[in-house]
């Protein structure tokens, strides 16, 4: 017997008894073919939509996905390109509104009194607020400048403007050399007209500082018209203090002697009394910028200042290229000091030589007596060991304070300070200023615990010691900019501001 297939439109109208029949053998059958129309007439029926449109494949579901990301990347991208194109003209339309200066040749006013220049720019409709111009000054005096409008608004209107002052910086003592090239880094050539002497020159914000330095610098070499003066002096001892009192009388013997600003390397023990009597209203030192934990510093007139670096020896400027911190360093630690008896110095150099910690790891080198100077071979050398040691030892000498901390922190060497105070008059806490500024730093109250220190030490990895180098070094950069910050104010306080 054949069996017959009926063969079903799907555009035709369907019995709901064969759907409700035929249906189910599709779905069991798991296939399509003739039966299609017969399904989606009953989804139809049931679900008001076709079996067609209710199913779908993974692919579909997948298409409509990544169309719909795609949709959504297109319209970030046509925002930004937005943005950046309202940015570039506002730009461009803000250069467009600046004004154009044109430069004319200049001519000199006659001269009357004071020095004037006239300079010639088209400006349009603007005022100049700053113009910059190559012209001759006199020394140590602001110099007026006379600026002619040009065409427009305001033309043949004269504006005039005054150039920054001058601040003079004598230096006669090592710390001025410290301030001036590790600090300030300015530059420095022989002065032509004054023999042993050097000069230099930095603009700052708000003024113009010009360097004096070297044995040439005396008081009759000096210009007599300065108003605003940064002196320079070594107080550390009783003929330095005789120096240095020489130039404060020498100053306050002029007729108009200039507003002063004393930068001091102390005397180790804080016996600095002296200086008060040169104090304003009665002397002309109006602020002082001192070394070590002197008890006068209230940071209105007396500011600490540190100590740096022993640039009278010649300690050079430390560039981070030298820092290597890639390449494993040497010594674990290094002792470079002068030993005195009964001092700390001596228990921490026999302490070294004993423990076995510390063999063939740390350079230990010592001298009996101190030495004002070095040759460029033992500065060298020097240098060298600290660029090779992670750590330096930092013991005590007449004051807790030493160049040694600082020519350890500028070569990325860790400094292990001892954290005691001397004999003296100094604060009883010492270290104020560092302190102040959270250094990267290890403190000790006493060498014996050195052992556990170096113990410690052996355990860090290459990896710990080569960034611990970096931050050492980096802190260091962030205090010098930090210090000449605070002199900079120091100077626009105390000098240039009226009152």
């Amino acid at each position: 017997m054949v069996e017959r297939r009926v063969s079903v439109s799907p555009t035709k109208t369907m019995d709901p008894a064969m759907t409700d029949s035929c249906c189910p053998l599709l779905v069991k059958a798991g296939g399509r073919g003739e039966q299609e129309g017969c399904c989606d007439a009953y989804f139809t029926r049931i679900s008001g939509r076709p079996l067609t449109n209710m199913i779908r494949s993974p692919g579909q579901i997948l298409r409509k996905v990544l169309l719909g990301v795609c949709f959504i990347q297109v319209v970030v991208t046509i925002y930004l390109a937005y943005c950046i194109y309202n940015s570039a003209f506002s730009t461009v339309r803000g250069m467009k509104s600046l004004p154009k200066l044109e430069d004319k040749p200049r001519h000199a006013l006659p001269r009357e009194g004071r020095q004037k220049v006239v300079l010639d720019f088209d400006i349009g409709k603007h005022e100049a607020d700053i113009v910059l111009a190559e012209q001759e000054m006199r020394p140590h005096e602001g110099q007026e400048a006379v600026v002619q409008l040009g065409e427009g608004e305001g033309s043949g209107k004269q504006v005039r403007l005054r150039r920054l002052p001058v601040v003079e910086l004598w230096s006669k003592a090592a710390i001025g050399s410290y301030l001036w090239h590790h600090i300030l880094e300015g530059p420095e050539s022989l002065d032509d007209s004054i023999q042993g002497a050097t000069v230099g020159e930095l603009q700052m914000t708000a003024f113009v500082l010009r360097y004096r330095s070297g044995p040439g610098i005396t008081p009759e070499t000096v210009p007599e018209d300065v108003r605003s003066l940064v002196l320079v002096v070594n107080g550390r001892t009783e003929e330095k203090v005789k120096e240095a009192r020489l130039w404060l009388d020498h100053l306050q013997a002029q007729n108009s002697p200039p507003t002063t600003i004393l930068v001091m390397l102390g005397n180790e023990q804080c016996d600095n009394g002296w200086v008060l009597r040169y104090l304003a209203p009665k002397g002309v030192v109006v602020a002082v910028l001192l070394t070590y934990d002197d008890p006068h510093v209230d940071q209105h007139v007396f500011h600490q200042w540190p100590l740096g670096v022993a640039t009278y020896r010649q300690f050079p400027l430390i560039r981070e290229e030298q820092i290597s911190p890639e390449t494993p360093r040497k010594f674990m630690c290094n002792l470079r000091a002068t030993i005195y008896p009964n001092s700390s110095r001596t228990d921490l150099y026999k302490l070294l030589k004993n423990s076995t910690l510390t063999a063939n790891q740390c350079q230990v080198k010592v001298r009996e007596s101190w030495m004002p100077n070095e040759t460029s071979d033992s500065m060298d050398e020097y240098v060298e060991t600290l660029l090779e040691s992670d750590l330096t030892l930092c013991p005590v000498g007449m004051n807790p304070e030493t160049y040694r901390v600082y020519e350890a922190l500028a070569t990325g060497s860790t400094p292990v300070i001892e954290d005691v105070a001397t004999k003296g008059h100094c604060a009883a806490s010492p270290w104020r200023l560092l302190k102040r500024h959270d250094p990267p730093v290890i403190w000790v109250k006493t060498w014996d615990n050195l052992e556990k220190i170096l113990a410690k030490e052996r355990r860090y990895s290459k990896q710990y010691k080569a960034l611990r180098r970096l931050r050492v070094f980096q802190w260091y950069e962030w205090f010098k900019l930090r210090m000449r910050d605070s002199f900079v104010s120091i100077v626009t306080t105390s000098l240039l501001q009226p009152g």
